[in-house]
């Protein structure tokens, strides 16, 4: 850790605490100090990364709802290459970091347990038994338990609608980091 680093207290306390003491970085540094990360800095962050992307020829980045991005890179590029640029920009922005915390807190305010928010969301949604719980989520290991009514489509999209937005913060149609 760094001299006159903040001791967190809130919710995700460990996860910034980690963060902070992993950065090198005084722009991330700066994101994580209040234990808040803000649309504006989020936004800031991705465009760092997008600027490191550019300086490599990497084209058409944008990012999705869900955290993730597409990009067009170079045709001279090997996948092994782009990888290695995309894992050194991510680092060298903060992009992972501050991404990901965002994401968290975003769709997870108090850092619930998330096997709890998940089943609870699973059964709002209708697609389980409503006796379905936390510890039968962590034991289905993905092959979820649906009620017979309930397609397959209709499991797969109400665990990715869980999945984004487990505690239903958002508005339909707009997911974390939207």
């Amino acid at each position: 850790s760094f001299e006159g680093a903040p001791s967190f207290t809130g919710p995700w306390a460990a996860e910034f605490t980690d963060a902070l003491a992993r950065s090198t970085d005084d722009f991330v540094r700066s994101v994580l100090a209040d234990e808040v990360v803000t649309d504006q800095e989020l936004s800031e962050t991705r465009d760092r990364f997008s600027g490191c992307l550019s300086s490599f020829g990497v084209t058409d980045i944008s990012f999705e709802a869900d955290g993730g991005f597409s990009m067009r890179s170079p045709d001279s590029m090997s996948s092994d290459a782009v990888s290695e640029r995309v894992d050194a920009c991510s680092e060298e922005s903060g992009e992972n970091t501050v991404s990901a915390l965002h994401s968290w807190v975003r769709r997870n305010p108090e850092n619930l347990d998330e096997a709890t928010i998940l089943a609870a969301c699973l059964v709002r949604e209708g697609v389980v038994d409503p006796s379905f719980s936390a510890e039968d989520y962590t034991n289905a290991d993905g092959d979820l338990p649906l009620l017979e009514s309930v397609s397959a489509g209709l499991g797969q999209a109400a665990f990715m609608l869980c999945n984004n937005d487990p505690l239903g913060l958002f508005a339909p149609g707009s997911a974390p980091g939207a």
